[in-house]
């Protein structure tokens, strides 16, 4: 299965904060950068402990998402009432400056991505960040961008992750059937939106593997990889076992 049109009825679908892009640049820094300016002795665990379960809770219901997680981080913190307000307000003048959320694209996922499309995969971006940000990704990193046949984010659907609906669409425009897709994602959020697509599911570990690692085998995503690398040794494991025990 090494030959490249082995592999052109295939897809492979990517979340991106943690799977693409940095997950510690464009959110973790600057959250733990205002917090701790607010409160300088919070619980600097507690952001990366709590990231995956607080998605879960606000996960698939739209624009809300952001908002109420970035609520529940404080109140993990044990931020008053008015600390919290104070982070949303910094945050949201980053956020207007476009200062301090970095695109930035994690080790080996250019060459990654250029290798499955070289094998003849349909790529696809699902992602709950806006449209806005995907826009940011392919202004600061076209390459990666360009590598994507198809792209959905949460302003196309009405539900996200861990709805499947955005899987559903990306399938859809790939014309790919389900036995040969697969959804590669580091929270829990993105492993239960591909079981809801009847798809295969790929965990990764990624920035933060202590913290993540719980968390992603409790759904029981098919296979659990460090980072997105190591998906071209086990593209067979995921679609072809049978071909390892011949």
């Amino acid at each position: 299965m090494n030959e490249q049109s082995n592999w052109r009825n295939y897809a492979l679908l990517f979340d991106m904060d943690g799977v693409i892009l940095s997950l510690k640049s464009r959110w973790i820094d600057p959250l733990e950068e205002v917090i701790s300016t607010i409160k300088p002795d919070y619980d600097k665990t507690a952001i990366e402990e709590k990231s995956s379960s607080l998605l879960l809770v606000h996960g698939g219901r739209g624009s809300t998402l952001m908002l109420k997680g970035l609520i529940q981080v404080c109140q993990v913190c044990n931020l008053n009432r008015f600390q919290t307000a104070r982070v949303m307000f910094r945050l949201g003048l980053m956020l207007i400056s476009r200062k301090k959320f970095r695109i930035v694209p994690l080790n080996g996922v250019l060459e990654t991505l250029q290798y499955l499309k070289n094998q003849g995969f349909s790529l696809a971006l699902v992602t709950s960040a806006s449209r806005t940000t995907t826009r940011s990704l392919k202004k600061t990193c076209p390459d990666i961008y360009n590598k994507f046949d198809c792209i959905y984010t949460r302003n196309d659907v009405k539900l996200t992750k861990p709805n499947p609906d955005q899987l559903l669409l990306a399938l859809d425009a790939l014309n790919i059937e389900k036995d040969k897709a697969a959804i590669v994602g580091d929270f829990i959020t993105d492993i239960m939106a591909g079981k809801g697509a009847g798809i295969k599911t790929i965990a990764i570990l990624g920035e933060y593997p202590e913290v993540n690692r719980f968390p992603l085998e409790s759904v029981e995503p098919h296979i659990i990889v460090n980072d997105i690398t190591e998906i071209p040794n086990i593209l067979l494991q995921i679609f072809h076992p049978s071909f390892l025990t011949v």
